[in-house]
């Protein structure tokens, strides 16, 4: 993720955009360095100064300057609440926000965070086009409206007649709480900036807008993307494996080592390739499947089961896809850049056999007993070749020396 998308809604959520060093570090804290190259001093000095309790009619401090080096932030109010505070020269210094350059920097991040392809077009003060959108078979132009004081409808009205393609996304202001999602005619779709310091716009919702039966027919259509899943893969050591998608931990794969890993092997191949329509696919060959697919349903139920509260149990399942070529591929439905490898998968240990532990004395030797030693034998086998195949797909590993 490119760092400067940890600060960009507050930056942009300010009301104005120039201060002493302190009201910026107030805002941004230990982030303040990433803002520091796009930050330019002013010759003038401030004269007022942050106050630690701002709820008064004399707030903030008023700056006087006995002298060169003497210079004080005095509270205003006839009885003061908060004590004089003694400052230098450089503690008055206003920084401005180089607004061209913080725009085409976050433009760019934004672009490449949300996959979008750069664009030409033409905008008013106060709009940044940010690219276009090109999902489920669709192009869609895509703008920023950075000034919360423009007539937003109007404007995006006027934007959607001078632009070619399927409909116009417009992305409103940061930090103000009126915003929500919605639609105006000829496929306008006006979407409020998620709460995430990712940078992930979730312009899926604009496509859900458009198109509102995708959700229905992507469930059966084999090359469908479900572009607003976020799967994350972790695990919590010597207890249990995670699956979260879109926050949300499923119920599945907890103790089953050998599905947890293939689910693994399918994510990394996903994320490891880049051609989000065209790429992702596996041979169930490699996913150490039977020729009438039982390992890979068993994923799938897996999923099934899972309990999500914004998916159903058919679009989880849907999430791994098989190819219409019949060449016994399949492929995890999701956008590469949406796979999440946590680091606990370095420290992973199978934790399946322990469900098979006596709770108390040995285990009885008994034919039932045999076979099952050998099943979680050929189990653990299979399991560790899976992870072996997805840590070289750059799942991560133990460091060199360990594990």
């Amino acid at each position: 993720m490119h760092d400067l998308l940890r600060i960009w809604r507050r930056v942009e959520a300010m009301p104005v955009t120039a201060g002493v060093e302190l009201q910026w570090r107030e805002l941004l804290g230990d982030d303040l360095h990433l803002l520091k190259s796009f930050l330019s001093p002013e010759q003038r000095l401030a004269t007022s100064y942050p106050c630690p309790h701002p709820v008064h009619d004399g707030c903030p401090r008023r700056v006087v300057h006995h002298g060169p080096e003497d210079i004080v932030a005095v509270c205003g109010n006839a009885a003061p609440q908060c004590d004089p505070l003694h400052l230098k020269r450089g503690d008055l210094v206003i920084y401005s926000l180089k607004r061209p350059e913080w725009i085409a920097a976050i433009t760019a991040a934004l672009r490449e965070a949300n996959g979008l392809a750069e664009a030409d077009l033409e905008t008013p003060e106060g709009v940044v086009a940010l690219g276009v959108l090109a999902r489920r078979g669709k192009l869609l132009p895509t703008v920023w409206m950075r000034d919360g004081e423009l007539d937003v409808d109007t404007l995006a009205r006027a934007l959607r007649s001078r632009v070619d393609g399927d409909g116009l996304i417009v992305l409103l202001p940061p930090g103000i709480r009126r915003w929500t999602d919605r639609t105006q005619p000829d496929g306008i779709v006006l979407l409020a900036p998620p709460e995430s310091d990712d940078g992930d716009l979730a312009l899926w919702r604009a496509l859900d807008f458009i198109d509102p039966s995708y959700r229905q027919t992507r469930i059966g259509e084999p090359l469908a993307i479900f572009d607003e899943v976020t799967l994350e893969l972790a695990t919590v050591f010597g207890e249990r494996h995670v699956v979260r998608i879109n926050g949300h931990e499923l119920g599945g794969f907890q103790k089953s080592d050998v599905k947890f890993m293939r689910l693994l092997y399918l994510a990394a191949a996903r994320a490891a390739d880049p051609d989000v329509e065209g790429g992702g696919w596996l041979k169930k060959t490699k996913l150490q499947d039977d020729d009438k697919n039982h390992e890979t349903e068993a994923v799938r139920f897996e999923l099934e089961k899972g309990h999500h509260p914004d998916l159903s149990a058919q679009e989880l399942k849907a999430l791994i896809k098989t190819s219409p070529k019949k060449d016994k591929t399949v492929r995890l439905a999701v956008r590469p850049e949406r796979i999440r490898f946590d680091e606990s998968l370095a420290r992973l240990e199978f934790v399946g056999e322990q469900q098979t532990q006596p709770t108390s004395g040995k285990r009885r030797r008994t034919p039932g007993a045999k076979q099952l030693a050998e099943n979680l034998r050929q189990g653990r086998e299979v399991a560790e070749q899976l992870l072996a195949a997805a840590r070289k797909l750059g799942v991560p590993a133990p460091a060199r020396g360990r594990g």
